[in-house]
């Protein structure tokens, strides 16, 4: 990832934007690849759409801004907040974590907290969490006082700097699906200066975390022959995974191209050929429900789209501390680019 890319991914990495508040993310979106495209809109959904005009076959490439967090539901006389989870998280997970709340007046920091070992019954101590067992405290005196700092509906996320644990292993909160944004930026600034047979949509989708419901609204609204979903997929290359059960992704290895009833199978066929022909390293994950990511949607919007997915191998997903590769999205910038351009 070349480095102005690799940092706009840094700086979105460190914005808290869960499912409903993703404006930060897709507003730096704009700002970076506008040089790249013919124009930049927003539509309801707060998806933004970057068109690169062309006279071909529309085609969308997509990757969502959201992340999942927190939605503060209740707030107790102590002043400790109560709260849901927005998206798929390891409630078991949460307990001590710093999270960083958008308060009245700005950011609110707290620690979610949860009575400690010494204190349990030792039938509670290894039992699983729910929500309501846990609850985040920001120092307040008292309800009046933390009212006063948040209110109810404020949302919260994972405090977690951006961590480079190699030369292109990072760790992060949110890579899921910022580096697919990321990608996004390098694919277009790729074809900057290069024909396209395509007339080209680059999303940054919102809410895919609960549902896809931006990719639903934006691939409506554009109604593309072809839309391509970039994400990330669950890497299976550390203790306790089942290559049978789990799938066999590694980071490092290449992007994953995924085969399955959710992905058009000539398309997928034509990812993997480029990949080949191109010595791109690339991986096949075979899943054969519905995904868990846009694609969900775009196949299905309006009377149907030719649907593909790339997916860059990530461990330890929805959690503070996700683990990707560089080189596996330079993978999908590279083989993208090579699809778009060929």
């Amino acid at each position: 990832m070349d480095n102005d890319t690799k940092q706009i991914l840094l700086e979105l990495l460190q914005m808290k934007c869960p499912s409903g508040n993703e404006e930060q993310v897709t507003d730096l979106f704009a700002y970076s690849i506008s040089p790249y495209v013919d124009e930049v809109t927003t539509d309801a959904n707060g998806n933004k759409i970057a068109h690169k005009k062309g006279n071909g076959k529309k085609v969308v490439l997509m990757a969502h801004a959201d992340e999942v967090g927190l939605l503060i539901s209740y707030i107790d006389n102590d002043g400790f907040l109560y709260f849901n989870e927005v998206g798929g998280i390891d409630t078991n997970l949460l307990p001590g974590q710093r999270v960083a709340i958008s308060g009245k007046k700005g950011i609110v920091t707290g620690i979610i907290g949860k009575k400690p070992i010494h204190l349990q019954d030792k039938k509670d101590g290894s039992k699983d969490l729910m929500p309501e067992d846990l609850w985040i405290d920001i120092a307040a005196k008292d309800k009046a006082d933390a009212m006063e700092k948040v209110q109810l509906g404020s949302v919260a996320s994972y405090i977690s700097m951006p961590l480079m644990m190699s030369d292109t292993i990072i760790a992060s909160k949110s890579l899921d699906d910022r580096i697919g944004v990321a990608i996004l930026i390098g694919v277009a600034k790729n074809l900057q200066n290069s024909m396209s047979n395509y007339d080209l949509y680059f999303v940054a989708s919102t809410q895919e975390e609960l549902g896809a419901r931006g990719a639903q609204t934006a691939t409506e609204a554009i109604i593309p022959e072809i839309g391509i979903a970039i994400d990330v997929t669950h890497a299976t290359d550390y203790p306790t995974t089942s290559p049978i059960k789990d799938g066999d992704i590694s980071l490092g290895k290449g992007v994953v191209i995924p085969l399955g009833p959710n992905m058009n199978k000539t398309l997928s066929q034509s990812f993997i050929n480029i990949a080949e022909n191109n010595k791109i390293p690339h991986q096949i994950e075979v899943i054969a429900k519905p995904t868990g990511t846009d694609a969900r949607m775009i196949q299905v919007a309006g009377k149907g789209v030719m649907t593909g997915l790339l997916s860059i191998p990530c461990r330890y997903m929805h959690t503070p501390n996700e683990i990707a590769s560089l080189t596996d999205a330079d993978n999908a910038i590279a083989l993208l680019s090579e699809y778009l351009q060929n």
